[in-house]
Order: structure tokens, then sequence, then C-alpha cells
């Protein structure tokens, strides 16, 4: 199923030539690296690093599209082989694609070398998580091999991968002789001496390696919280494996070293008192029991099973009253929880319990920051399945119904994403309807010519303007030179008069002066009016030009935008129908994982209910008995004792009432 649901994820929306998505990232990618000075190598190590990224923070949709570029990067000089199909097959894997990844491994492990450790490392991770442990052996030995070294970050975790992956196939000397190589107080030491120590387990090893590893184990934890979980938990399954080999008071040293602050503690102060019980040590018994009742809730499965315990033990040291009055205590307790049980043991509160937990789990993402999935809702549901939590297939289908919501909550993205683009479509066309392109960039385009025809003139002036005698004259210089024309008729009027009284002379000589200074000054002027001119009409050319090709742009982007936009409105509708009707395949989907969630839960409900059931008729039996015996000891007291048979048949009645009463 975890096949189906990626596959419809994938192709429509990263495939495919008319996929928005793709092209986008296409449009919004394609950079000529060329233009800004980077290399090819800088290029690769950049898509590379944009992959890798992707890939650690769980974006798998995009680390596809960034191994797709790599490969087109690499070209014909890339082979199957290399680290990127590595790594394709460790999204294939993160994705659920066990088929397509298993293709890609046995493609590229013969030539282990093409490929960098840390690729090599994240495949190993991904098939140890699948439980190919074979596959994830060879993986992690290619990336000890490769060149160059992975990272150093990575080199104890990948021992461990290896070292576990070895144990999970019971080859126990190698493991041992993987793990050499390992630093005694590094975490991921624990862990795999963790795996050894269940794998002797399994294979019945020698009882002093046991002993040994275990010992190592818990010496070189470190001391933080994750070390002391892991010395707990290998306490708890080193003192089972102790129980079932009769080996009762190594068991008892282990069962007592576990602290009282892990989730591993109640298993280990159940399995206490039941190992103290096998010695014998009825008094000491009692105590893990009584600590374990008083710590942790009493709907917790080793809590409920010790309720027993305790009036069992008090019966054995024939402590009959205190094993009376716990017996009731019990049956009251185990009543109101099997009451309580029948009426949560509905589909519709297990719905409702599910439905709280999909809501606080809406924000969670894909991938390795996907944390909070176990955390289930505190309720009374929650404390009944306490142990259903605990369950991997339970868990995984949990994992899988919060696929369903992402895949779900992304096509309503998707769908609400291309809504948006429809939107924009009509307001852009909108937009140009009511601007009116067409005619506005014509009306502009006639403007600019009228502006052109004007700048024409203003050049053809400028080239007469060199031969004209007093060129590049300002307007208060044609002012002057005006003036200076229209002194020679008066001067020559006064010559035509000829009166001795009238000197012209001063006159004459007044008008060359002012005439030889204006033209002083203007062809003084001249080369700086004439560079001025010059370098302002180049400017207004210049900036002509822009305008122009600004209109000749527009035109060309209103043209464009029309045939581009042509059918793009029926693409998007297209694509808005696929992931309706992807959204319909996906809530079908859910449905039906809900319905093996409520099973499931159901179920194990079901069976605890059948369990609590069970414990509440032992309780009432043990009454029952008990109650039975104090009436033939208060008979056999009598000083008037009856016949044997009439008290036979006494205690037939009893034992069948109270046989009725516990039914």
């Amino acid at each position: 199923m975890r096949i189906l649901l990626s596959l419809l994820v994938l192709i429509p929306l990263l495939h495919g030539g008319n996929v928005l998505a793709e092209d986008a990232l296409d449009e919004a990618l394609d950079i000529d690296l060329d233009e800004l000075g980077v290399s090819d190598d800088a290029e690769e190590r950049l898509l590379r690093g944009n992959f890798y990224f992707s890939y650690l923070t769980g974006d798998y949709y995009r680390t596809l599209y960034y191994l797709r570029q790599w490969k087109q990067l690499i070209g014909s000089e890339g082979t199957p082989e290399t680290e990127a199909e590595v790594m394709r097959a460790a999204v294939y894997l993160s994705l659920g694609l066990e088929d397509q990844a298993e293709d890609l491994f046995y493609q590229v492990f013969n030539q282990g070398a093409g490929a960098s450790g840390d690729a090599w490392y994240f495949l190993a991770q991904r098939l140890f998580s699948a439980g190919y442990y074979a596959r994830a052996e060879q993986a992690a030995r290619n990336a000890l091999a490769a060149t160059p070294v992975m990272s150093s970050r990575f080199q104890q975790e990948l021992r461990y991968l290896l070292v576990s992956s070895i144990s999970e196939q019971d080859r126990i000397e190698e493991a041992v002789a993987a793990m050499q190589g390992m630093r005694d107080a590094s975490i991921w030491t624990g862990y795999a001496r963790y795996n050894l120590i269940l794998a002797m387990q399994r294979q019945n090893y020698r009882s002093r390696d046991i002993e040994s590893t275990v010992d190592e184990a818990i010496y070189y934890l470190p001391e933080d919280e994750e070390g002391t979980a892991l010395r707990d938990r290998i306490l708890l399954i080193s003192g089972i494996a102790a129980m079932e080999r009769d080996k009762l008071v190594m068991a008892n040293r282990y069962f007592s070293d576990v602290t009282l602050e892990s989730v591993f503690t109640p298993p280990a102060l159940l399995h206490y008192g039941w190992n103290l019980l096998a010695q014998w040590r009825y008094e000491d018994a009692i105590q893990p029991w009584r600590i374990l009742q008083q710590l942790y809730d009493e709907y917790h499965p080793a809590v409920v099973e010790s309720y027993l315990a305790v009036p069992h033990t008090l019966e054995l040291v024939d402590a009959v009253n205190q094993s009376v009055l716990a017996y009731e205590r019990v049956e009251d307790r185990l009543s109101v929880m099997v009451d309580e049980l029948k009426q949560l043991n509905q589909r519709d509160s297990l719905g409702a319990w599910l439905g709280e937990w999909r809501e606080e789990n809406q924000q969670e993402d894909w991938g390795w920051q996907r944390q909070k999935l176990t955390d289930l809702p505190q309720s009374q549901v929650t404390r009944f399945a306490q142990g259903l939590l605990k369950e991997e297939a339970f868990n995984q289908e949990l994992a899988r119904l919060h696929d369903l919501d992402r895949i779900r909550a992304d096509l309503a993205r998707a769908l609400y994403q291309l809504g948006l683009w429809q939107d924009v479509l009509e307001q852009r066309r909108s937009n140009l309807e009511a601007l009116g392109g067409e005619a506005l960039l014509d009306e502009l385009e006639a403007r600019q010519m009228d502006v052109l025809r004007d700048i024409l003139a203003v050049q053809d002036r400028l080239l007469d303007e060199d031969e004209t005698v007093f060129s590049f004259a300002s307007k208060a210089d044609e002012v002057r030179i005006s003036r200076l024309r229209n002194v020679v008729p008066a001067v020559t009027a006064l010559q035509k008069i000829g009166t001795p009284t009238r000197d012209l002379a001063p006159y004459k000589e007044r008008w060359r002066r002012m005439r030889g200074l204006q033209l002083w000054s203007i062809y003084e002027a001249q080369p700086q009016r004439k560079w001025d001119t010059e370098r302002d009409h180049m400017i207004l050319r210049s900036e002509t030009d822009k305008l122009f090709r600004q209109l000749e742009n527009t035109r060309t982007s209103l043209i464009w935008a029309d045939s581009y936009w042509q059918g793009f409105p029926e693409r998007v509708q297209q694509l808005k129908t696929r992931i309706v009707e992807l959204d319909v395949i996906v809530a079908d989907l859910q449905q039906e994982q809900e319905s093996v969630l409520t099973d499931m839960a159901r179920d194990y409900l079901t069976e605890l209910d059948e369990r609590l059931t069970l414990y509440l008729a032992q309780a009432r039996l043990a009454l029952a008995r008990l109650y039975d015996d104090s009436l033939q000891q208060e008979f056999g007291s009598e000083p008037v004792a009856s016949s044997a048979e009439p008290a036979r048949d006494v205690k037939a009645s009893t034992s069948e009432q109270t046989g009725k009463e516990a039914e």
C-alpha cells in the first residue's frame, strides 16, 4: 500500500510535461552559472549539497528533483554505480519503494567504489531500518572501503550498523570481530553490544561470554539519559534470560540494578518479584510489586499482573486474612476496570481517540522530523492500550495513517495553489482588458514616433549649425547680433544726410568695437556650447531608444503572454481534476487504514478484556476457595460433627455457589 501511495503522489506532481510544479522549479533553478563565474565543479558541489540537505530534512520530492538535475549535470560520465544511484536507492527506501530500491542496490553493489562512504552509509541506514540485514551489511562494508573516506562523525554509527546487521543474522563470532574497531565509551557501541547480546541469547550461547558482554555493555555506557535507558534495557533482557536459564541469583542482580526512572522499570520490578518468589523468598517478593503499584499507573499491564501476585504470595505464607482482603480489593478494582473497558471498546470512542491523535500530529513532517507519532493523547483508551503502543506493527500502521494524512494535506495544498494560479490568470486578463493594452501601446508608439521626428529635426538643425556664421549662438547673442545689424541702416541714413554738424566716425568706431566683442564672445564659447549641445542630444537619443525598446518589449510580452496563456486554464483544470480524483482515492485508503487501526485496537482491548476477566475470575475463585476452607475449618471445629457425606455436600454447595458468583 505504501508503494501505491507514493506513486499516486509522485506521478502527477513530479513527472509529466504539463506539471506546473516541476516547470516552476526548472525556471527558478535554471541559472547559467558560467555568467556568474562559477565552474562546473562548483555547480556539481552545489547540486550535491542541495540533494543531501533535502534528503536529510525528509523533503523527498525535492530530493528526487535535485537528483535528476545532478544526473543531468554528470551526463555521459555518470554510470549506474555512481553515488547518485546509491542515494536514489536510499530515497526509494525512505518512500517505501522496496522493489525499486532492491533493483538499484544490485546494480550498484558490485562497484561500490563509484560512490562515497557517506552515500553507502545512508543506504545501509535505510536497509537496516527496513529489515534487510544482509544487504545492510554489504552496504556498510562498502562504506568502510569507499574512497573518499566517509565523515568521521558517522564512523561509529556505521560500525554499529555493521555489527548489528551481522548479529541479526546470528553470526556471533563475526559480530564480535567487527566490534573491535569501535570506541568502548560510544553509545553506538552500547547499541551494538545490546544486539549482540540478543543474538547470543537466541543462539543459547555460552553463558560466560554472555555475562561478560553484559558487564562490558553496562560498564562502558555513558552517564546520560540515553545511556541509562539502554543500560536498563540490557539489564531487563539479561535478567529474563537468566531466569529462563535458572540462574536466579544472577537475575536478582540484574533486576535490582534497574533504575526506577525508565520505561523498563515496570517489567523489571514484575519479573524481580516472580524471580524472588521462585526462590521461596515470599516476603521479599512482595516488595517489588508494592513499589510497582505505588510508582506506576494502575492500568499498566505489569501493575495489573501484580495485583494478583500479591494476594497469591500472601496466601502462600498462610496470611489468610491479609490475602482475603487483598483479593477483595483486587476484585473491586478489576470489576471497575472491566466495566470501563467494555464501554471504551467501541468504534466511536476509538475513532475519536484516533482523531485526537491525528489532530495533534497535523504539523509533523516526513522522515526523521516525525517525532511524536507514538505520543498518543492522554485518555482512558491510552491507559488501557499501553501495551498496544509498544507493538511495532501498530506503530507502523500509525505511521501509514500519518503518511496518508500528509498526502491529503499535500494534495489540498496543491489544489489551493492551482486555485491561486487560476485567480492570478483571471486577474491579469481582466487588468489587460481594463487597460486596453493594444490601444494603449498604439497610442504610446504614435507619441514615440512624434518625439522621434522632433529629435531628427533637432539633429538636422545641429548639422546646419556648422555652416552658419554665428554657429551655436545663444538667444542673447542672437538679440545682440540683431541689434548690431539694425544699427547699420541708421548710420547709412545719417551719412546720406551729410550735415556738417554730425561726426559719424565715433559711431562707426563704436559699432566696429561692439561687433568685434560680440564675435569674440560667440567664437570663444562655441566649442563648449557645441559639446554641451551634442551631449544633450546623445542623451536624448539614448533615452528615446530605451523608450522604444521598452515599447517593443512590452508589445512582445503582450503577444507572448497571449500565446503562453493559451490552454493554461484547461491545463490547470485538468490538474485540479486529477488531484480531486487522487484525493478521493487517498480518502478511501484513509478510511481503510482507520478501520485497520480500529480493528487492531479493538482486538487488543478485547484480549485485554478477556485477560482482566480471567484475572477477576481467578480472584473470585481464590476468594471462594479461601471462604470454603474457612467454612470447612469452622465445621470441623464444632463439638457435634456431622457425617463426612453431609460435609462434602456443604463444601460442594458452597463451591458451586461461589463458582456461579465468579462466573
